[in-house]
């Protein structure tokens, strides 16, 4: 009966949080990020019959599953985009009720509830979900292959499903899958070892396997998306050695808290390792596999940014409730003065940084508020009588900065040579449409992995500045209209 009774508790809090989340999704709108809103182009372009378009400047990284599904989405036409968001949050929700069902099976209910609690602080990874951002249903996908392993060990094939479909969103997975292989390998009897390596390895080997063959599809390269992500990496100044990249582990693990995340989360983390002994061995392999994923990114080339350390970040999230709340489940007196000790000053670092969590939600608000009146705004300025005739017809139409382009594209079924963002031309544009927004970048800062870097390599000095021979034809609050047909 308390197993139904919390089974049903469970529903009913899950059933609350999928509530606030659709009450989220209509009371502040927000839309899809640059990445995301290529996606929906290409899911379009898939769903006619067409292969993906890839040739676009600066191209971001095709995830073929995200590909798959936004083509699945294009039925709903101009809706596709707040669909997506919408699928996102959803994600977001599942993944919270997946740290606290990881965390439970550990750690009992009640380190697990203080975990929700923290995981709620990450206002970045809120905002990834507002945005449509890849990351979050890549992160559902891989804790729900982390729990089936967790409530029953060496599952196999179910928890590499889920892997694979995260191997379709991030090539980080490949890695976990790989990883997870080689390990049900040891694990099995001694003459069974090479069926189970064939056999596991196999599966690993399908998610490398489809992308590398949708690339080569679509652009004739297995390679594309590594060659194409190195090259859009090096404009942006986005590559570290690996000495910079281990330097960086700290701040970029610690996401928008860096001091409780990192303090309070590696006492934490001792505390755990302590409480679970060899049952802490999933939860560092899971952190020890995004390190090294996130070092050998560095070495290939690639962005150094953030998100690619979100796996480990998570972790030490747990691991922030670990020292709130660890205490309780220690017996032994002297240990438990100890864990008391991390408690208390746990505590003292969360109430001391109170503050700067008021202002991580000020700045989540104020950035939902501009991604919503920005792409609002457009929209509307699209849409204005004086303006659609001339997008068939006045060319180029030159947009202030490249993150603009497939937002306008989506909208307007434009084709790729319609639009050049101003850093693409040699000189400022003598004829056709200049778009010119009410701040320079098309995205808010924390979109931004490099800012300073990403700001002077989309701009030339004409960038977003109303040339004299043009001529305002439409406006809105954020984005005005110029045109010289």
């Amino acid at each position: 009966m308390d197993a139904l009774a919390t089974r049903r508790n469970a529903w009913r809090l899950a059933g609350a949080a999928a509530l606030l989340a659709l009450g989220v999704f209509f009371v502040r709108p927000t839309y899809p990020n640059y990445d995301t809103y290529y996606t929906l182009i290409w899911g379009d372009e898939l769903s006619r019959g067409q292969l993906p378009d890839y040739d676009v400047f600066r191209t971001p990284t095709p995830h073929p599953l995200s590909t798959l599904f936004a083509a699945g989405a294009s039925f709903l036409g101009g809706a596709a985009d707040r669909f997506m968001v919408l699928v996102t949050m959803g994600s977001f929700v599942a993944l919270v009720g997946l740290l606290f069902r990881f965390t439970q099976v550990l750690l009992g209910t009640l380190v697990a509830l203080v975990a929700v609690g923290v995981l709620l602080t990450r206002a970045d990874l809120e905002f990834y979900a507002l945005r449509g951002v890849v990351d979050v249903p890549f992160l559902a996908l891989v804790f729900g292959a982390a729990v089936l392993e967790l409530q029953r060990p060496r599952r196999g094939g179910p928890v590499l499903l889920l892997l694979g479909l995260a191997g379709l969103l991030r090539p980080e997975a490949w890695v976990l899958a790989g990883a997870y292989a080689l390990w049900l390998t040891w694990a099995a009897p001694r003459e069974q070892r090479v069926r189970t390596l064939i056999r596991y390895g196999a599966m690993a080997a399908i998610a490398p396997l489809l992308w590398l063959l949708a690339d080569w599809a679509v652009t004739g390269e297995p390679l594309y998306s590594l060659t194409s992500t190195r090259d859009v990496a090096g404009e942006f100044g986005r590559q570290r050695g690996v000495i910079e990249s281990i330097g960086l582990i700290p701040e970029y693990v610690g996401a928008n808290e860096k001091i409780v995340n990192v303090a309070a989360g590696g006492l934490g983390l001792l505390l755990a390792v302590w409480l679970l002994r060899g049952r802490a061995l999933l939860a560092i392999a899971l952190g020890a596999v995004g390190v090294v994923t996130f070092l050998a990114i560095s070495v290939a080339g690639l962005s150094v940014i953030p998100r690619y350390l979100v796996i480990p970040s998570l972790l030490l999230n747990l691991c922030v409730a670990v020292a709130l709340a660890g205490w309780t489940l220690v017996k032994e007196p002297r240990a438990r003065r100890v864990a008391l000790g991390i408690g208390v000053l746990a505590v003292a670092l969360v109430v001391f940084r109170a503050p700067s969590y008021v202002n991580d939600f000020r700045k989540l608000n104020g950035q939902t508020t501009f991604v919503e009146s920005q792409h609002q705004d457009l929209k509307r300025v699209l849409d204005d009588s004086r303006v659609a005739p001339l997008l068939d017809s006045c060319r180029p139409i030159t947009t202030p900065t490249h993150s603009a382009i497939p937002v306008i594209r989506f909208e307007t079924g434009l084709p790729n040579e319609a639009l050049e963002p101003s850093i693409a031309q040699k000189r400022p544009p003598s004829r056709g449409l200049l778009f010119v927004g009410e701040t320079f970048n098309f995205e808010p800062a924390a979109a931004r992995s490099t800012t300073g870097v990403s700001e002077r390599s989309a701009a030339q000095w004409w960038s977003n500045y109303p040339l004299s021979s043009f001529d305002l034809i439409a406006h809105t609050p954020r984005w005005r209209v110029y045109a010289n047909c």
